[in-house]
């Protein structure tokens, strides 16, 4: 479906995004220790809406919190009764400003296992009360590959708004979803119709963007040799060096993976889910003590598969959006892109 696209400069932007903050309960990328991760701000001066890629934080959290309270409960003689806790699944419209569209993308996919057999009604509360401001990059860096994955990035529509630099100090404005274009209807009065030349502008800034990656891959080849390469011995040689610190999974905007725990003092208690990984040696861990996955080139077979073989079965789409957060974050750095490269080139077991 196609929406008007508005043309303003970055004055105009910085107004509109003012405007917003000022209307509306506002999150958008903070800087802190040299990282920039989305806080709520009150003032444009707070944040930076054009924070590097490889300094930002995934926008994930926001939607699936590190940890979150699912429940309390108390304990007496008579029994055990169970509460809501005082956890906010969001009931109001927040707006989040300068996601990256890779990880706007990571919302889109969590979308999937999200409305599965479970039904998770907080994270879809809160995607549903969210209006997404996402600026494309005007250049990849050196650790993306977005443009390599099973997704339309020029016309994306995990965004609700797309805003393009695009040449002679130009900044086009796109509603891409339903949502993103009621919301922009606020604001449209105060902001000038793009005519003329603004697509031919718009496809020059995305070639120019997807002519600047350093790293390429072929997903369909790599999916349909990876699936045939379980056994392969490649996975043990790419995780040689993996220390096991799960940082991959927790700065994944598609990572999902959790683990329950109970905090209980007295007779009072309460249950929270908290991020866990795949990669994390007791994941696995069965009660009667048998762990089906205790070598460490098992646990990253099991990552590298879902990412790029079983989520693509199950549910149409990659579990990875090639934002390479999980190689810039990496204490030994492993990249999820050299691991399926180097396993996929890798002899098929006989």
């Amino acid at each position: 479906m196609s929406f008007s696209t508005f043309v303003t400069d970055k004055p105009g932007l910085q107004k509109l995004y003012e405007a917003i903050i000022s209307k509306h309960e506002t999150y958008a990328p903070v800087e802190k220790f040299g990282k920039f991760d989305y806080r709520k701000v009150s003032s444009l001066k707070e944040c930076n809406t054009n924070s590097p890629i490889e300094m930002t934080m995934s926008v994930k959290p926001l939607f699936f919190p590190r940890s979150a309270k699912i429940m309390k409960y108390e304990t007496s003689s008579a029994g055990t009764s169970i509460c809501e806790t005082d956890e906010d699944p969001l009931a109001g419209q927040r707006v989040i400003l300068g996601v990256k569209h890779c990880d706007a993308r990571g919302l889109q996919v969590l979308e999937a296992v999200n409305k599965w057999d479970y039904i998770d009604s907080d994270f879809l509360k809160r995607r549903n009360n969210t209006v997404i401001f996402s600026t494309r990059c005007d250049k990849a860096a050196t650790h993306c590959f977005c443009t390599s994955l099973d997704y339309d990035l020029e016309n994306l529509d995990a965004t609700d708004v797309a805003v393009v630099h695009g040449t002679d100090g130009k900044i086009y404005i796109q509603p891409r979803t339903e949502k993103g274009n009621a919301f922009m209807q606020e604001f449209a009065p105060a902001l000038a119709i793009a005519e003329g030349d603004a697509p031919a502008e718009l496809k020059k800034q995305y070639t120019a963007f997807a002519s600047s990656f350093r790293l390429k891959m072929d997903y369909k080849d790599i999916h349909e040799k990876m699936a045939k390469r379980f056994d392969s011995t490649a996975f043990e040689e790419a995780s040689r060096n993996c220390v096991s610190c799960n940082t991959c999974a927790f700065i994944c905007p598609t990572c999902h993976c959790f683990k329950i725990s109970d905090v209980k003092i007295k007779d009072t208690g309460v249950r929270y889910k908290s991020y866990d990984s795949c990669n994390n040696i007791y994941f696995t861990l069965e009660a009667g003590g048998h762990n089906p996955r205790p070598a460490k080139y098992r646990r990253w077979r099991q990552r590298s598969m879902h990412k790029f073989v079983f989520y693509k079965e199950k549910f149409g789409v990659n579990l990875c959006v090639g934002c390479g957060h999980c190689a810039i974050s990496c204490p030994v750095n492993i990249s999820i892109f050299d691991v399926v490269n180097h396993v996929a080139s890798s002899p098929i077991s006989s």
